[in-house]
């Protein structure tokens, strides 16, 4: 299969490595120096997978002309000038294993809403400062029809991912399942950045466990509006709904969680706050802000969520000297 992977941070990496160990034609389009390390060294990807890969590393995507399916991987801010590259490009299908819920709409409106599959990737890792991908979390990858269902070529992608080692499924409702991912990022995106504290301290505070509650429930409401029927996803364990259970509840919930993290990852940071730490633009308009507009759109209430998002805007338009 064809691929052509846009954005050669740590998830853009690690698919075309293993990708392309695994046989196939892949394109990873990259920029300025990492451009130049994975050119003269290779990909490298170390953690779950130990692989040192030879792909075809693009500067210029005005150079490629056709793909089975393009990746898109670059942080949400980047998507319009990534997309704007791509956008003479023949393709099969294509979908996004970014952050939030505009990415669909993005692909759309450059590749026709035909050509786009759903995607979420509960797959993540880090480039270390020598140029290394380490691969850290390698729970799945779900893929679906934007309409529901898992097509032959929704089956076609996840059978090649799942050769290359990478975890994957098909998703009946991916619009759902989209929703999901955000209602608990969301929560532990705004807390954690703020906070600038791990996962487990944010999870097994009582203070901070009822304030990612309401962030939560916030964001399921929105969900809600929006037809999606969202299911608690790792690492809430309950069945029970964020959207039916009072805050005392859902605070309760939240508890459990870092008992969790406590247990099984002690050391694990949201990605924001690892971007903050490592003094990187934040992800912010094209995720919490999305869903603060969607909620004023419908009209749901998102307070939390819209006092968290504007704090993190305030402190990203600080440091990168907006101010």
């Amino acid at each position: 299969m064809k691929f052509v992977i846009m954005g050669a941070g740590a998830l853009g990496s690690i698919a075309a490595a293993l990708l392309h160990e695994a046989g196939h034609d892949v394109a990873l389009v990259a920029r300025g120096a990492r451009a130049e390390h994975l050119r003269a060294n290779g990909v490298k990807v170390e953690g779950l997978a130990d692989v040192t890969a030879r792909c075809r590393i693009v500067t210029d995507a005005s150079e490629l002309r056709e793909a089975d399916v393009m990746i898109l991987t670059v942080k949400t801010f980047d998507t319009e000038a990534a997309l704007a590259q791509l956008a003479h490009l023949d393709i099969g299908s294509c979908l996004s294993l970014q952050n939030g819920m505009m990415k669909d709409d993005q692909l759309a409106a450059v590749f026709g809403r035909q050509k786009v599959l759903g995607a979420i990737a509960n797959f993540s890792g880090a480039v270390r400062e020598d140029g290394v991908a380490l691969f850290t979390v390698n729970a799945t990858i779900t893929i679906g029809e934007l309409g529901g269902g898992v097509s032959p070529r929704v089956q076609a992608i996840v059978d090649a991912l799942n050769g290359a080692g990478i975890n994957s499924h098909g998703g009946e409702d991916i619009f759902s399942t989209s929703w999901s991912k955000m209602i608990i990022w969301s929560g532990m995106a705004i807390i954690s950045t703020l906070t600038r504290e791990p996962s487990r301290h944010v999870f097994s505070d009582p203070d901070a466990a009822l304030l990612a509650a309401r962030i939560h429930r916030e964001a399921q409401a929105v969900a809600v509006a929006e037809g999606a029927t969202p299911q608690p996803v790792p690492p809430y364990s309950t069945d029970e709904s964020l959207a039916e259970a009072d805050e005392a509840a859902a605070g309760r919930m939240a508890l459990e969680t870092g008992a969790f993290f406590r247990e099984n990852a002690p050391l694990h940071k949201h990605s924001m706050l690892q971007d903050l730490e490592r003094g990187k633009r934040l992800e912010i308009g094209e995720t919490l802000g999305d869903l603060a507009a969607r909620g004023a759109r419908l009209g749901v209430p998102t307070p939390t969520v819209d006092a968290g998002y504007r704090m993190l805007a305030m402190m990203d338009r600080v440091r990168r000297g907006e101010d």
